[in-house]
């Protein structure tokens, strides 16, 4: 009888462990991560879906914000926090974690935030247009003259996976 009760207990327990880890929560970053990025300041809160850095915090963390509709028809807004490597800031340029020299500057990032409204607009709708280049050469040092490299707005084919046909090895 012990033995079940206690059966229960644990696996109870770790039901409610397996369910607090799978909805992460915002600021939750690994240990260790204050040695990077320092006192974490947590006054960044999402209010629109996308990449987003937290000016609050160098930009040495950014958020990943997204809005899910629960079965009973309310909508929620979700948070993911992460921490760039040594050394590199979250870039909102590019939606990726780069060199300081290499991004616009932490204090511009706001600025940069209306291109998550280029995610996911549909394969006609360039990530970034002209403009968006040109403000962003404007802002980052170093850049003025030098381009910024745009990646490709169409994906490259895939080479054909093994045993396909196309593929001897």
């Amino acid at each position: 009888m012990k033995l079940s009760i206690a059966l229960i207990f644990l696996s109870g327990l770790s039901l409610t462990l397996a369910a607090s880890r799978s909805k992460r929560a915002a600021y939750e970053l690994p240990d260790g991560a204050d040695l990077i990025v320092g006192a974490v300041r947590t006054s960044f809160v999402c209010s629109n879906d996308g990449y987003y850095a937290d000016v609050d915090n160098n930009c040495q963390i950014f958020h990943v914000c997204h809005t899910v509709v629960n079965m009973d028809g309310t909508s929620e807004m979700l948070q993911w926090s992460f921490f760039c490597g040594n050394q590199t800031v979250f870039n909102q340029f590019s939606f990726t974690c780069s060199y300081p020299e290499d991004a616009v500057p932490c204090g511009s990032a706001r600025d940069f935030y209306y291109l998550n409204a280029n995610l996911g607009a549909g394969p006609n709708v360039p990530f970034h247009n002209e403009q968006d280049v040109a403000r962003a050469a404007a802002v980052t040092p170093g850049r003025a003259s030098q381009p910024i490299y745009v990646p490709p707005a169409v994906s490259q084919p895939r080479p054909p996976a093994r045993g396909s046909g196309g593929f001897r090895g």
